[in-house]
């Protein structure tokens, strides 16, 4: 899943140790979703969200992706 989280989470000047403290994951699986695009739960998605003070879709649901899915969906 492409994602804008560690430019988000940087621009902020929050820590991935920070980050994963209040969405209440470990930093293993903040840098997972990071680095290698690991997708996140609704839950996590959303506690994420909420700790950086953020709309989901402004940080997961990239044009990338978006316009991946509008591809899928018309082949």
């Amino acid at each position: 899943m492409n994602n804008r989280l560690r430019d988000i989470r940087s621009a902020v000047g929050m820590s991935v140790s920070e980050l994963a403290r209040r969405a209440k994951t470990t930093r293993q699986t903040i840098t997972n979703i990071e680095l290698h695009g690991q997708e996140p739960s609704g839950v996590l998605l959303l506690d994420i969200a909420s700790a950086l003070n953020k709309d989901p879709r402004d940080i997961f649901f990239t044009s990338d992706v978006i316009q991946g899915l509008q591809k899928s969906s018309t082949a």
